[in-house]
């Protein structure tokens, strides 16, 4: 594995390989079926801090330090094939949209760049278009939207316009955003606070949907399960809770971590959860009834980051101590 803690661990979209980096300045690509690795380079761009694969699984992106995006070529024996300069400061996120059209950065600073996915060139913001976001950039599963946030607010841009929609995200009493998640069919995007709270928005109506006071401390991660009539949310105050996303009703409630929950994924079917907590542990549970099929103790150090595969065979996770399991 890496000699320094994971940063970021993504899943190809067609759940063969698996990328993970780090802050000691290596990209390694695992064979997901073998759980071994396939491939293993080290970038000249400084510590790694986010790494997104383009929908048809042949690219890679990666950022980090040296404010640049690097493009790799992982179809055969990976090699560099674009570098996107412009930001001033470390990129700490990067996505591309669901057709490959477009892809965006977002720095420390707070803007957010957007690029031809395919020609690698600036679009139309180039500049500090995104000034609210201090976290991964998101793009609605259409590709239309995307969605940048930090601890003071959030914003939604019309991808193809530059059109910024009129949604009022922050409410003085949510302390700023923290965590969030578009549905699979686009109507909702959910926005986790750090006051502890939840707000689902209609992108339809650009209308507070729901508000769930959903946990006692910061929200670290939201998702929508794969039908979209779930949400999950994972907090500082040790829980996983599962709500119903269109009442906004608590479904399940996960208990049994000692310590905060950094990260939560369904399982493709939507029957299982998986869960990556600072108790060095991941648990897997059962959606339906909230019981805990397994716990993992295996990382011997934080565990920030959990995901399946696309077939649900396999759930992968990465430590603070390197290790990816």
């Amino acid at each position: 594995g890496h000699d320094s803690p994971v940063t970021t661990l993504v899943v190809s979209p067609d759940g063969r390989l698996v990328a993970t980096a780090s802050t000691d300045s290596t990209i390694i690509l695992w064979d997901a079926r073998d759980a071994c690795i396939s491939q293993e380079w080290f970038t000249r761009h400084g510590e790694v801090w986010c790494l997104a694969f383009s929908p048809d699984g042949r690219r890679l992106a990666s950022a980090g330090e040296d404010g640049k995006v690097a493009i790799w070529d992982i179809s055969g024996s990976s090699h560099q094939v674009a570098v996107l300069e412009g930001h001033p400061a470390t990129v700490f996120g990067c996505a591309w949209s669901s057709d490959g059209a477009y892809m965006a950065s977002r720095e420390g600073s707070g803007a957010t760049r957007v690029w031809d996915g395919r020609t690698c060139r600036p679009r139309l913001f180039d500049g500090a278009n995104y000034k609210y976001t201090n976290v991964e950039p998101l793009f609605s599963p259409d590709g239309r939207w995307l969605l940048a946030h930090n601890w003071s607010g959030c914003g939604v841009w019309d991808v193809g316009s530059g059109a910024h929609l009129a949604l009022q995200f922050n409410d003085d009493g949510d302390h700023g955003a923290s965590a969030a998640a578009f549905s699979p069919e686009n109507a909702y995007v959910a926005v986790g606070y750090n006051s502890g709270t939840i707000r689902i928005w209609d992108m339809a109506t650009r209308q507070a949907h729901l508000h769930l006071n959903a946990h006692t401390y910061r929200i670290h991660d939201v998702a929508f399960s794969p039908d979209g009539r779930l949400l999950l949310s994972v907090s500082n105050d040790k829980t996983v809770k599962i709500w119903d996303a269109h009442t906004g009703a608590m479904v399940q409630s996960l208990e049994g971590h000692e310590k905060l929950v950094w990260k939560a994924c369904f399982s493709p079917c939507g029957k299982y959860v998986g869960s990556a907590s600072g108790d060095k542990t991941v648990r897997v549970w059962r959606t339906s009834d909230g019981s805990c099929l397994a716990t993992l103790p295996d990382h011997g150090d934080k565990v920030r980051h959990v995901a399946f595969t696309s077939d649900g065979t396999m759930l992968w996770s990465a430590a603070d101590n390197g290790t990816v399991l």
